[in-house]
């Protein structure tokens, strides 16, 4: 397995990512991974986000996973930490995490320019990460599904995956503070078919010694659509 160290760039700022792939084979679809929120331990280096990355090398996958500005070595407009703090912390509710998006959709573009493919590329997007990748995947035909990881049901508005009408898979656990179950089976009632939901038991939103469980989980989804 390879992992390649890369960067690119979102309103200017240098956003670093690593590129995961089996170097004994040709890459033939690629997933994007969006990590959870920098200001609550997220970044690349994400148990269940390297987890994904791993086993989906391993079945012919190239993934890309990257740190949003301000998180890890990626560059951000604030002057120091502290600013760096606040302004992920506004981010935290409401709808204010537009840059996040746009850092997201930098990081697509370039997975598709590295990758060399067009039409079999995905998402998943765990948590933080679920939310901005939704909003990503609903502007890019060329993303054929996706997967989103305790999505935090109940604290976004997701009335944008209304018409979304793309495979989607919702990975839920019990014992999440990011959401509850019963918030999870509520919002997911609402979304759009074609879609799948999975629990995870015995776990909470961390999903220790569960990352394989999960990964395999994504990982099989998007297989049916290779």
């Amino acid at each position: 397995m390879i992992e390649e160290h890369v960067h690119f760039y979102a309103d200017n700022l240098k956003l670093e990512g690593i590129l995961t792939y089996n170097e004994d084979a040709m890459p033939t679809s690629s997933i994007l991974l969006c990590s959870p929120h920098p200001n609550l331990g997220g970044d690349m280096d994400n148990n269940v986000i390297t987890s994904i990355a791993r086993i989906s090398a391993g079945i012919g996958f190239v993934s890309l996973r990257f740190n949003y500005r301000g998180a890890g070595n990626s560059e951000s407009n604030q002057k120091d930490t502290a600013e760096n703090f606040l302004y992920w912390e506004s981010t935290m509710s409401g709808e204010n995490y537009g840059d996040a998006v746009i850092d997201t959709q930098a990081a697509l573009n370039f997975l598709v320019s590295q990758a060399g493919i067009q039409n079999n590329t995905f998402l998943a997007g765990y948590s933080f990460g679920a939310i901005v990748g939704m909003r990503v995947v609903v502007k890019n035909d060329s993303v054929k599904a996706f997967a989103a990881i305790s999505a935090p049901f109940g604290k976004y508005n997701l009335d944008f995956l209304n018409h979304y009408s793309k495979p989607k898979l919702f990975i839920y656990t019990h014992n999440d503070f990011a959401t509850t179950a019963e918030d999870t089976l509520m919002g997911f009632s609402k979304i759009p078919l074609p879609k799948a939901l999975e629990l995870i038991p015995e776990s909470d939103h961390f999903y220790r010694q569960k990352e394989d469980e999960v990964s395999r989980k994504v990982c099989n989804f998007f297989l049916q659509y290779v």
